[in-house]
């Protein structure tokens, strides 16, 4: 699985030290478990006048440390998305799967979207996608989740409603084409979506795993189960703590929703019911 960071903040502000500035940040994270590296891409999104910027690489973050540390520095913005790539696409060969198009996170619309896990029924989700099918690029499963999340955001107008219509829509599918995927007892392994725009950040945390692995650098940290806290002026979600501070844990399945609203965080959690 993926590592992610995503901060809101109240105002423009950039996050060196969760993203790059540590022993647990993000970058740490990328290089931190020999046979665990997070080798296959990188990104980092915020938005400049309303607007997604993004600076991507395919390349290894801790091979390109002062890229991805300018990229950091670069983001200072109210809301920022940053993505290490462990890649895992279902029935892509690897060596097709470390390509640009496939690396996040990914961005239109004027949104950004990164996804940590993997989506075993791309296929079938892609075929219901219509208008949204042809937007589609790489191979990469999550950028099949972007697509529906955006179809669904375009349906449903709230954030929160998309996610959760996206989770309801893969697990319906699931129904029909589960006999195809013999030895699978869900359609997904790891469906954590964090979804972005200018002045908001929506996350889903689903990640159920019978034998959950340890996180890269928090022993005790279940792997997938995402981190979050609310500090002066910012709130922070992560795949895992990226400091040492106090960190609390999402719920499975669970959104949460943050606004940044004149000079202060909203924020707001809902249980899902599987």
């Amino acid at each position: 699985m993926c590592r992610i960071t995503a901060v809101i903040s109240a105002r423009p502000a950039s996050h060196g030290d969760l993203l790059c500035g540590g022993p647990k940040s993000l970058l740490a994270q990328a290089g931190a478990v020999k046979g665990r590296y997070q080798d296959d891409g990188w990104g980092v999104a915020w938005y400049r006048g309303g607007k997604p910027a993004l600076v991507r690489s395919e390349g290894a973050a801790r091979l390109e440390k002062d890229a991805f540390a300018a990229a950091a520095g670069k983001a200072a913005s109210r809301v920022t998305l940053a993505h290490l790539r462990y890649a895992s696409a279902p029935g892509v060969p690897k060596a097709a799967q470390v390509r640009p198009e496939n690396t996040q996170p990914f961005s239109a619309c004027g949104l950004a979207f990164a996804h940590n896990g993997t989506l075993f029924i791309k296929d079938e989700i892609r075929s219901l996608l219509g208008k949204y099918a042809a937007r589609v690029r790489g191979t990469n499963d999550s950028e099949v989740l972007f697509w529906q999340v955006v179809k669904m955001l375009d349906a449903y107008g709230e954030p929160e409603a998309a996610l959760e219509a996206a989770l309801d829509e893969i697990r319906t599918v699931w129904i029909s084409c589960k006999d195809k995927y013999r030895g699978k007892d869900a359609p997904y392994r790891g469906l954590n979506l964090f979804l972005a725009s200018p002045d908001s950040l929506t996350v889903l945390c689903h990640a159920p795993r019978k034998k959950r692995l340890g996180a890269l650098l928090t022993p005790g940290w279940d792997y997938g189960a995402i981190a979050w806290r609310s500090e002066a002026g910012r709130t922070v979600f992560s795949s895992e703590p990226a400091d040492g501070g106090p960190w609390k844990k999402m719920n499975d399945p669970e959104i949460a929703s943050a606004r940044a609203r004149g000079g202060r965080i909203e924020l707001s959690f809902k249980r899902i019911a599987l």
